[in-house]
């Protein structure tokens, strides 16, 4: 029945009436709105909260909300994580001290390995000053394994290379020959500066006694 088939009857009273149904009608719609914008939100807010559920599973590392009761308290999980992260830094630190030992005294090894290569290999040559020859190529020394080259070369052929490059850096022979042996008989009359100064003192100063002569 439409309300306005009763306009004639009721008169002066029907706009009242009127005004109170479409109130009424206004609040019956308006609830149901409210309830079918409550039903979408509230369908949002569970979703929501299964995807926030399933995440925590995948994290935690389990199948089903069940599971949970097998985990141990967060609080230990916490603990245990810290006690392991303080073994994992202490075994870095302890590494890493090995590491710097273990090098410093691969260091060592190497060094005194190249000492005694590198005197062996001048031992076969007079220098005037072995150690500066020696100083001098160990800036060129590379690691083959454990062989030290020079410039691919071993120590002998490098230091024989360069005594040879380098004549002027070997002791002088004293003149008179080949060379002059204080403890071989007559002294020579006279010696070059440089060849003088390749003796030993002892022998420099039976030089002298003997009547030597230093020329330039």
């Amino acid at each position: 029945m439409e309300l306005s088939a009763l306009k004639e009857t009721l008169g002066e009273q029907f706009a009242p009436l009127e005004t109170y149904v479409n109130d009424l009608i206004g609040q019956r719609d308006a609830a149901r709105k409210e309830s079918i914008d409550g039903r979408k939100t509230l369908k949002a807010k569970v979703e929501s909260s299964e995807t926030a559920i399933r995440t925590l599973m995948e994290k935690l590392g389990i199948d089903s909300l069940d599971d949970l009761e097998n985990l141990p308290p967060a609080k230990g999980q916490a603990e245990a994580l810290k006690q392991l992260e303080t073994r994992l830094k202490k075994s870095e630190t302890d590494a890493a001290t090995k590491d710097a030992l273990l090098s410093e005294i691969g260091q060592k090894y190497r060094s005194a390995q190249l000492d005694a290569a590198f005197a062996k290999a001048l031992a076969a040559h007079e220098f005037v000053d072995a150690e500066l020859v020696a100083d001098h190529l160990k800036a060129k020394v590379e690691w083959d394994g454990d062989v030290p080259r020079v410039a691919g070369a071993t120590l002998d052929e490098a230091v024989a290379a360069f005594a040879k490059a380098k004549p002027h850096l070997l002791k002088s022979k004293a003149a008179g020959g080949s060379g002059w042996n204080p403890n071989a008989g007559a002294t020579p009359v006279t010696m070059t500066r440089a060849a003088f100064a390749g003796l030993a003192p002892d022998a420099a100063q039976k030089f002298l006694k003997g009547g030597g002569k230093v020329v330039d």
